[in-house]
């Protein structure tokens, strides 16, 4: 048994499963409507390879019973994947408006993908001494 690969695997598929169920949770009684992209913060990230790269976290609001809520997304893109001004589609949970999400970006794929690579994290780390 290796210690390492075991606990990636544990981190990643407790990952995969959380977002997995925060995707069904806030899907389940999420409601539609329209918002707009009214700016962008642009901030660098470092990834695995110490590499740094610009992304942009997008700003918008929602108008819901004539209360209009700005909202920082909680998704960020590589680029400016949606034209300021343009309107999207929003989801957002009744009585919770200011922390609604973009429907571009709210998906359940990397929930699976996380999950995805715990797999071989749990071989390498059950069968294998490395």
């Amino acid at each position: 048994m290796n210690i390492a690969p075991l606990f990636a695997a544990i981190l990643f598929s407790v990952l995969g499963v959380y977002i997995c169920y925060d995707y069904r949770r806030f899907n389940k009684n999420a409601i539609k409507t329209q918002g707009k992209i009214i700016s962008y913060d642009e901030y660098y990230s470092k990834d695995n390879d110490n590499i740094k790269r610009k992304m942009y976290r997008p700003y918008f609001e929602v108008t819901v019973n004539k209360q209009t809520y700005s909202v920082k997304s909680k998704t960020s893109f590589h680029y400016k994947v949606i034209p300021v001004g343009q309107y999207i589609d929003v989801l957002y949970q009744k009585g919770d408006e200011k922390n609604a999400r973009l429907a571009k970006g709210n998906e359940i794929g990397l929930g699976f993908l996380f999950i995805a690579i715990s797999i071989p994290a749990y071989y390498f780390g059950l069968f294998h001494d490395l």
